[in-house]
């Protein structure tokens, strides 16, 4: 549709220029108008192109714990909000009030998760190999560890709230200019309301039928460069099952991530993150289940990273009811190693 808009923008440009001549001076011969031309370059008249804004976003990310594709529709015609060049503090406060704002924007999403689902086809398709994969008893299972922290196969989400672009602050002119050198991209700024849907429910590797929804208040960050990254991601909210043996639970979440190309591979601070996110029966608000994790990122040619991720959940026996329970009057802890790769 956008070449219909450009053709229906040049017509009309070319009407306003032909009424302007029938009012005006003549023109010096030679000075010909190309309205096409000047459509392109300066849009119609009394519209600024820094007052356009697309009505509709694509974005995707592929990953083999979390791979998604979106659509960001902007309820205006009114460009982003640029907040300019400012520290992460001062972003957040901006993005604190946003939410006493009417929503902008909406953001559709349907959210993958490739290798918790292959954990649940090879404990249900192969499961002497499944066994085969404990270490030191029922504990520790390598297929278990790599593929937890994900409750669920995929999920539908539909986000309603503001944002906002960014430029981080600098801490030194050299940063500034390897930011400016290494591409810069887009760094966007998110605070709203989410509410995710999904069918399913992912246990030690087994998939149940559950219809869940969650609901939750989100304040997030991507700052995209081509040589650096860092996202951030705070979240209160609930999760409400349709199981009957599985506790609607409440939600904090903090998450962190850091990846760049221009620092040193063993930086630790530059290539690296962390998630803590803990849930607690709505019922009795007694604490229900924690997932911790940190990671560190190896950068492979500027184009690429191996990812370690070490961590571990833990889960009380008052998290799920009746046969789910597998661990009743005590406590189910699993180690978490990821081995990943990032793009």
């Amino acid at each position: 549709m956008r070449w219909v808009q450009h053709v229906l923008g040049a017509l009309i440009l070319t009407c306003s220029i032909n009424a302007a001549k029938k009012s005006s001076p003549k023109k010096e011969e030679g000075a010909a108008v190309d309205p096409i031309a000047i459509y392109f370059k300066y849009g119609l008249p009394g519209v600024a192109h820094d007052t356009k804004e697309r009505r509709v976003y694509w974005l995707y990310g592929l990953d083999a714990y979390y791979s998604y594709g979106s659509m960001v529709i902007n309820f205006t015609d009114k460009p982003m909000q640029d907040l300019g060049e400012d520290s992460e503090l001062k972003i957040y406060e901006n993005l604190f009030v946003s939410p006493f704002s009417p929503p902008r924007y909406a953001l559709l999403e349907l959210s993958v998760y490739p290798l918790p689902i292959a954990g649940v086809a090879v404990r249900s398709e192969a499961y002497d190999f499944y066994q085969r994969a404990q270490v030191g008893g029922e504990g520790f299972n390598l297929i278990r560890s790599a593929t937890r922290g994900y409750q669920e196969p995929y999920a539908v989400s539909l986000f309603l709230g503001n944002m906002a672009r960014y430029r981080p602050l600098s801490r030194t002119p050299e940063e500034r200019e390897i930011n400016k050198q290494s591409g810069y991209q887009n760094s966007i700024g998110y605070t709203g309301y989410l509410i995710s849907y999904g069918s399913h429910h992912i246990k030690d590797n087994e998939l149940f039928r559950d219809n869940w929804v969650e609901a939750a208040w989100k304040i997030k960050g991507d700052q995209l460069f081509t040589l650096q990254t860092f996202q951030w991601d705070y979240g209160v909210g609930v999760k409400i099952h349709e199981h009957p043996l599985i506790s609607n639970i409440a939600f904090l979440s903090v998450k962190r991530n850091r990846l760049d190309y221009s620092a040193d591979s063993w930086d630790f601070l530059a290539n690296s993150g962390f998630e803590l996110r803990v849930d607690f029966k709505i019922s009795s608000l007694r604490p229900v289940r924690t997932y911790f994790e940190v990671n560190k990122k190896w950068p492979i040619k500027k184009a690429t990273a191996f990812v370690l991720v070490l961590g571990f959940t833990w889960e009380s026996d008052y998290l799920y009811d009746g046969i789910l329970n597998n661990y009743p009057g005590g406590q189910n802890f699993q180690v978490l190693l990821r081995p990943n790769i990032t793009f």
